[in-house]
């Protein structure tokens, strides 16, 4: 399934649906027997349970899955199907468990709210029939037709766009590749002081892409290199903008603009592909596109890294804590507009308190994801403002349920606990030790 790359409006993806509290499963009880003569009419969803499922599964699990969904879950017979990650269980059965797994919500976005989780509880209990009598009168779920991009506040002369490979070629994703991280080094384009205004995600096969960071760096590159992003991504890497399913892409303030390499620096786009389902076209182009102006606005901002390298998490630990402190050198006020928390799979939570004068007990609230998903990463507008003697800490908290040990590092397997914060003035939310890499990570942290 091919999307256009124009940029529109997108829809609702994996939204939380708003079901009045008697919203519950009713009559669900063996499907009618056809008269004699007849042909047997096609077997559907119970009408609660099409209504929850259309409006928070079918945006990734459509007929054709999308942005690495294993399968559809739009008719009955979509239910009852051997389970592609679980082929011991039926769909119907994993729908079952994966609804209530706070490490791995289903949908990505977060947990569904309690009537939603009421009507699937109740239905899986019964053993998942089809519909019944008065409880078939709802409408069949809608195929939805995918996302709708909100196009860019830019003139097609003035964007950017960063695909994964040079002159716009396709990046082919193995059958096997499951769980895969590609890395597209590029040089910039940019001959002249430049600040990107807003970004948005181009989005090509988006039956296998799951999400796009794009990075700058002044390490030099091999200008179109395709390589295995883990544990290659250079030092001084920058984070300068990412997409995940249901992220609308970023607009900044009239007066902001971010800061942009020149022609001496690069641009690396990760894009971390998820083909469990073995899909054996999966000829993908999609990238990053931004809205570019040499108009230099009054205020530059940049992405700066909040968190801890520090981190080792012993096997089967079910809450491990790991806090990085951030001591800004500026000597004026910064202004913050966003948060991006990241971590990886272990990640169950992420929260960035500002200590007011270092002082615990005056403390602002910047960003808290009390159920991270590192299937749906989102970032987080702020308008704080952070002091001089402003002290920022940052807490990730992790789930190890495996029998390893599990470090700090760039691969899936490996940990991180990041806040991405978009800040300015530009390089002011950094300490000394981190100024050339836009970092605020104490050394005694």
């Amino acid at each position: 399934m091919r999307q256009d790359n124009d940029m529109r409006a997108l829809g609702r993806l994996c939204g939380a649906l708003v079901l009045s509290s008697g919203a519950l499963l009713t009559q669900c009880g063996p499907a009618e027997t056809a008269p004699p003569g007849t042909s047997a009419p096609a077997l559907r969803l119970p009408a609660d349970v099409a209504r929850v499922m259309g409006d928070n599964c079918t945006s990734c699990h459509a007929s054709t899955p999308r942005f690495g969904a294993p399968m559809a879950l739009v008719t009955y017979a979509d239910t009852q199907r051997a389970a592609v990650t679980q082929p011991t269980q039926r769909v119907w059965q994993l729908l079952g468990s994966r609804t209530h797994d706070a490490r791995r919500p289903m949908p990505p976005s977060g947990l569904l709210d309690a009537p939603s989780l009421g009507v699937l509880d109740a239905w899986v209990a019964a053993g998942a029939p089809p519909c019944s009598g008065t409880n078939c009168e709802g409408p069949p779920i809608t195929p939805d037709p995918g996302p709708v991009l909100r196009p860019l506040p830019c003139q097609a002369t003035n964007r950017f766009v960063a695909h994964g490979t040079a002159a716009g070629s396709e990046f082919h994703v193995p059958t096997n590749a499951g769980n895969l991280n590609k890395c597209f080094a590029f040089r910039s384009p940019f001959t002249r002081p430049t600040q990107a205004t807003a970004f948005g995600p181009v989005i090509d096969d988006a039956r296998v892409l799951h999400h796009l960071i794009l990075f700058s760096t002044d390490t030099p590159q091999r200008d179109g290199e395709v390589f295995d992003c883990d544990g290659r991504l250079p030092r001084d890497a920058r984070f300068v903008t990412g997409w995940a399913p249901g992220g609308q892409g970023s607009v900044l303030p009239p007066d902001v603009g971010m800061e942009m390499p020149a022609t001496d620096g690069w641009f690396i786009l990760q894009i971390h592909y998820w083909n469990i389902a073995g899909i054996a076209d999966a000829d993908d182009a999609s990238g990053i596109q931004l809205c570019a102006t040499e108009e230099l606005r009054p205020h530059a901002a940049a992405i700066s890294t909040l968190g801890s390298l520090d981190i080792d998490i012993p096997p089967r630990s079910t809450d491990h804590a790991v806090t990085g402190r951030c001591t800004p050198t500026a000597r004026e006020p910064i202004h913050i507009l966003g948060s991006g928390p990241h971590m990886h799979r272990l990640g169950t939570s992420l929260r960035t308190e500002v200590l007011r004068g270092g002082d615990a007990a005056r403390m602002d609230m910047l960003v808290n994801v009390d159920s991270f998903s590192f299937d749906s990463q989102t970032s987080y507008p702020s308008e704080l403002v952070v002091m001089p003697g402003d002290v920022l800490r940052t807490t990730c908290r992790y789930r190890n349920t495996t029998t390893s040990r599990v470090f700090f590092g760039e691969r899936t397997e490996d940990e991180m606990c990041f806040n991405f914060v978009l800040a300015w003035p530009a390089g002011a939310l950094s300490n000394a030790a981190g100024a050339s890499g836009r970092r605020c990570i104490d050394r005694s942290q």
